[in-house]
């Protein structure tokens, strides 16, 4: 059995100036679709609700996508992660690393 990492990265669709959604889940989806595909990096996509508690103090709530990422480097994750954060004018991305378990029969 091989051990492996997976790593999650939940970007919200909401600006945090504007708290407006500029770019939607289907459009942002689409755009981790081909950096992914370019990369040959192995993912999948889920669309899901977030929630946070602003800088300001105000507690949002928002559409977001989570990308899981098996396969890339720490660093890789960290640039895409920051990547897709500015790209959507975020405060800030979630990254989360899960150690996995392949191979089972």
């Amino acid at each position: 059995m091989d051990d492996n990492v997976e790593y999650q990265i939940f970007v919200g669709c909401t600006d945090s100036e504007t708290r407006d959604e500029i770019v939607g889940q289907q459009e942002l989806g689409e755009l981790v679709t081909q950096f992914m595909s370019r990369n040959q990096v192995d993912f999948s996509m889920l669309s899901v609700k977030g929630g946070y508690l602003h800088e300001d103090g105000e507690y949002l709530t928002e559409d977001t996508i989570c990308v899981n990422i098996v396969g890339a480097s720490e660093r890789e994750i960290v640039r895409l992660a920051r990547s897709l954060s500015m790209f959507m004018n975020q405060e800030t991305a979630m990254v989360v690393r899960h150690s996995l378990k392949t191979g089972l029969r």
